[in-house]
C-alpha cells in the first residue's frame, strides 16, 4: 500500500548536519509517510550515514554521478509514491508535528496546491538566530508576492500535491538554484493556491558551507529572468526590464529610468500588467484590489501617485518620484535592510533572554 506523504530529501555530503535532519524526519507524529532520500554522488560519509538506519520507512536512491540538487528532486517526483510531497534539505530540522500539521490543512483546503509553514533559522550549533514569518493565506497574495519578485514560501518547509507539480513538469533544471521561485510562478498561474502554516515548523540552518558567493549570484540572475518571463505572460512592453527593476526594489531603477517620460511609461505598463492579470487569472474584485494594495503599499507613493504628479518637470519630477520610493535610491537599501535585519535580531535576542529568565524564575519558585 502507498503511503500517503512521501519526504523528499536530495543530499550531498551532508555531513555533520545529516543524520540530524533524518532523525527529525523519523520522530514525527504522523507516521504514513516514506523518507526518499536522493544522495548525489556523496564523497564523504553521506551514504554510510542513511545505512545505519533500519527504518523501513527509508527509501535510499543514489545517482551515478553527481546532477545537482533539481536533478535530484526531478528524480524524487518520479521515484515518489505519496500523494503529497513534503520537503526537506540535509541540514535543516523540522518539528514532530509539521507534516501531521501540512497533511491536515491539504486534506481539509482542496484548493490549496501548496503549503509552507513559518520557521526559526539556526546556525551550525543549532542556536536560533532569528524567525521567519512569511504571511501567506489567500491567493492574491501568493501571485502578488510572486509579482514583487518575492519567493512566497521556504522550499524546505513546503508540502505539495504531487500530481499538481507532476503535472506542470516538475522543476525546470534551468533555473537552479532559483527553481523553487520558477516552479510556484507555474503554480500561481495554473490558479492554483498556496498558504503558510502561521506556525514555526522547521528550522532552517545557515553555515559557512551552505551557498557559495557564485551559486547565490546565480541564484539572483535566474530569478531576475524567471521574474521577467512571469512579466510576459501580462505585457509584452519594451519596458518591461525597468518594471521589474522596480517591482524587485532595485536601485539600478535609478540608472535605468533617466527621464520623467521613462518612469511614466514604467508606472502605465505596470497598471497594464495589473490589469492583465485582473482579466487572465480571473481574479474577482475583491481580488484585485487586495493585489493592488499589496503591490503598491510595498512600492511605496512614489509608484502608488507617480502619474499623478505628471503636470511637474522632468527637472523635479525625477528627483520627486525617487524621494517618494527611498528603497530605490543608491545605498539605501543595503543600509536600511542592514539595520532593520540587526534590529529584528537585536529583538529576537531580547524575546529569547526574557523567555530563559521567566523559565528559571518558574523553576525556582517550583523549588
Amino acid at each position: 500500500m502507498s503511503p500517503l506523504v512521501t519526504v523528499l530529501m536530495p543530499v550531498y555530503n551532508g555531513l555533520p548536519y545529516l543524520r540530524e535532519a533524518i532523525e527529525s524526519v523519523l520522530c514525527q507524529t504522523f507516521s504514513d509517510f516514506e523518507f526518499l532520500i536522493i544522495d548525489d554522488a556523496s564523497t564523504d560519509g553521506s551514504i554510510a550515514c542513511v545505512r545505519s538506519y533500519k527504518d523501513s520507512r527509508i527509501r535510499l536512491t543514489r545517482n551515478e554521478r553527481n546532477l545537482g540538487q533539481t536533478r535530484s528532486l526531478n528524480i524524487g517526483l518520479e521515484l515518489a509514491r505519496g500523494i503529497y510531497v513534503a520537503r526537506l534539505d540535509q541540514d535543516d530540522l523540522c518539528f514532530p508535528e509539521r507534516l501531521q500539521k501540512q497533511v491536515t490543512l491539504l486534506e481539509n483546503m482542496s484548493q490549496v496546491a501548496v503549503v509552507g509553514t513559518w520557521g526559526y533559522t539556526i546556525d551550525s550549533l543549532d542556536r536560533r538566530t532569528g524567525v521567519w514569518r512569511g504571511g501567506l493565506n489567500d491567493y492574491e497574495t501568493f501571485i502578488g508576492l510572486l509579482l514583487l519578485g518575492k519567493c512566497p514560501m521556504w522550499h524546505p518547509s513546503v508540502m505539495y500535491r504531487r500530481d499538481v507539480i507532476a503535472g506542470l513538469g516538475g522543476y525546470d533544471e534551468s533555473y537552479e538554484p532559483a527553481a523553487d521561485y520558477d516552479l510556484w510562478i507555474r503554480v500561481a498561474l495554473s490558479r492554483h493556491n498556496a498558504c503558510n502554516i502561521p506556525e514555526p515548523l522547521i528550522m532552517y540552518r545557515i553555515h559557512d558551507g551552505q551557498q557559495t558567493a557564485s551559486k547565490l549570484s546565480t541564484s539572483v540572475r535566474n530569478t531576475q529572468r524567471s521574474h521577467v518571463n512571469l512579466l510576459k505572460v501580462f505585457c509584452n512592453s519594451g519596458e518591461l526590464g525597468m518594471v521589474g527593476e522596480l517591482l524587485r526594489w532595485e536601485s539600478s531603477f535609478w540608472r535605468s529610468a533617466k527621464s520623467k517620460r521613462q518612469i511614466l511609461s514604467v508606472l502605465r505598463t505596470l497598471d497594464e500588467i495589473l490589469l492583465a492579470m485582473q482579466t487572465t487569472l480571473q481574479l474577482s474584485n475583491e481580488e484585485f484590489i487586495n493585489l493592488r494594495k499589496l503591490v503598491y503599499r510595498r512600492l511605496g507613493p512614489g509608484a502608488r501617485i507617480g502619474r499623478s504628479m505628471a503636470f511637474l518637470p522632468g527637472v523635479l519630477f525625477r528627483p520627486a518620484f525617487f524621494m517618494l520610493a527611498p528603497w530605490l535610491l543608491p545605498g539605501v537599501r543595503p543600509f536600511l535592510s542592514r539595520l532593520l535585519g540587526n534590529f529584528k535580531k537585536l529583538l529576537y535576542g531580547i524575546k529569547m533572554a526574557l523567555y530563559s529568565l521567566s523559565y528559571k524564575v518558574a523553576f525556582l519558585n517550583n523549588e
